[in-house]
């Protein structure tokens, strides 16, 4: 269908979705996709202040007539648009988006994200298995919630989704340079370890030049592209950076 949007009609999955995201009075929920309004009208009855993301403008232009002055909607592409700050993400996720979204999701400051996910996309990036699971489980504890039928949606999708939770950790110095890395997916994994030696470190106020990380990479053998790492390479990269002990 068009934007691969299936919007939820089941209001126990609604209902279910609000309770575990545990909005406070206070807190500022972002909605990406909202679609028809379903889980936004819900929001905004708990939350301060409720940013809604849409891409599509005929949708866009029915959330903008929901009665609420603590919606505030945003007609663009969530993958590309500068978030606005929030506390808690709680969406049902374009089914084409899920990947890229939680990837973007590893370098925002949040407390918690509960999403709705295609069920096997959830189970992946839970078993840690893939790149992203790799990269998903050391950024967020991760918690599988319940199924949700194609019954529940319309129009109905092909396949059971489920309702997931991301609560972020508190990364650790090596980490953060691990997720440096990961932003530099043209450069070769030596020139983008430097770089996030570099950059990792003078975020702590560690002053290291390039003649300094470069010299800490003399025994880093892999010299493919950081986009074409297989998951065995990647873990490789991981494990080379948490041997640096800085």
């Amino acid at each position: 269908m068009k934007l691969d949007q299936h919007f939820v009609t089941d209001r126990e999955v609604l209902v279910r979705i609000v309770k575990l995201a545990e909005i406070k009075k206070d807190e500022t929920i972002l909605e990406i996709g909202p679609g028809t309004g379903n889980l936004t009208k819900l929001l905004t009855k708990k939350a301060k202040k409720v940013y809604v993301i849409e891409k599509d403008k005929n949708l866009f232009s029915a959330l903008k007539k929901i009665d609420s002055k603590k919606l505030k909607p945003i007609l663009a592409n969530a993958l590309k648009v500068k978030l606005p700050k929030f506390d808690k993400v709680v969406a049902n996720i374009p089914y084409s988006i899920s990947e890229a979204l939680i990837q973007r999701l590893i370098y925002v400051n949040f407390k918690l994200a509960v999403l709705l996910l295609p069920e096997g996309f959830a189970k992946i990036i839970s078993e840690k298995k893939t790149k992203l699971s790799l990269i998903s489980n050391l950024f967020f504890k991760i918690e599988l919630d319940r199924k949700v039928f194609p019954d529940s949606f319309s129009p109905i999708p092909k396949v059971c989704s489920r309702v997931i939770l991301l609560k972020p950790k508190i990364p650790k110095k090596n980490e953060l340079i691990f997720r440096e890395f990961l932003k530099q997916t043209d450069k070769k994994a030596k020139n983008a370890i430097r770089e996030a030696i570099i950059i990792g470190r003078n975020n702590f106020g560690e002053k290291v030049t390039k003649r300094e990380a470069k010299k800490s990479l003399e025994k880093f053998k892999i010299n493919k592209k950081v986009a074409s790492l297989s998951l065995k390479e990647l873990e490789g990269v991981k494990n080379f950076i948490d041997s640096l002990n800085f």
